[in-house]
């Protein structure tokens, strides 16, 4: 965690900055700043803003108060003083606490605590991302790479990127490739379904399941439906029904 300190007692800024680094060893300090003046040149110029800051009230050339008034504070705030009777004004500014001097350990924990469960909750996007992509990573390993095929007496492996699309016949399942080879496979148009990645393959119907790459066109049928134009060209029509023809349309954008 980041912390800037405007206090403009020495001692009492190393007593905080003692108690905090005593909390969290990883607390770092980014600057003590003694005036308005000098903290309103400060956030203005600083690139590395802070986590959390702790401001004193009362500071060599004012109220701490007036800083706001001259600039935005996008960060939290833990307000000191000696005095009880700026509260209520701490909390219409970005405060999260309110700490009476002299500042004691058990008053920094509470204020560091409501820091982390105001704000330390929030996702790390890193961490999410490398989670998604490791999930979509292991999708992607099971699902096959090769489809064992039936060609008379013969089993064949082919690659599944070779296949243009699967459909169901007389209660029995083929394959067409790309080269307009037929096959015939020893599975359901389900498991199959579960068994090959989506980005690349599309349930049109209860008969066809069809590769990206298979797909000439789509054109508007019946209420809304559409009618796939597919290469090598079947000789039945493939529709794809109104309620998964607005999914076909963004599966195809992706």
């Amino acid at each position: 965690m980041k912390v800037l300190i405007i206090e403009d007692e020495q001692s009492v800024a190393k007593n905080l900055c003692d108690i905090l680094l005593e909390i969290d060893p990883s607390i770092q300090v980014l600057a003590i700043l003694e005036s308005i003046k000098e903290a309103v040149s400060w956030i203005k110029s600083d690139t590395q803003l802070p986590d959390l800051a702790f401001f004193d009230i009362q500071i060599a050339d004012g109220n701490s108060f007036e800083i706001f008034e001259q600039i935005k504070i996008s960060f939290p705030i833990v307000f000191t003083t000696a005095f009880d009777e700026y509260a209520l004004k701490a909390f219409k500014v970005n405060s999260i606490d309110y700490i009476l001097k002299p500042i004691k350990r058990s008053a920094l924990e509470i204020a560091l605590n409501k820091y982390e469960a105001i704000y330390s909750k929030t996702i790390n996007y890193n961490n999410l991302l490398k989670a998604v992509q490791d999930i979509k990573s292991a999708q992607k390993r099971r699902y096959k790479r090769n489809l064992l095929v039936y060609l008379k007496d013969k089993i064949l492996p082919i690659p599944i990127e070779d296949i243009a699309y699967f459909y169901l016949e007389n209660h029995t399942v083929f394959c067409i490739t790309h080269h307009n080879e037929k096959y015939f496979i020893d599975q359901s148009l389900e498991r199959l379904q579960s068994q090959i990645d989506p980005e690349y393959f599309f349930r049109a119907n209860r008969q066809f399941l069809v590769a990206k790459k298979a797909i000439k066109s789509a054109s508007i049928y019946f209420s809304r439906k559409l009618k796939l134009e597919v290469k090598p060209t079947f000789n039945n029509d493939i529709i794809v029904s109104k309620l998964n023809a607005s999914k076909l349309k963004k599966w195809l954008t992706e």
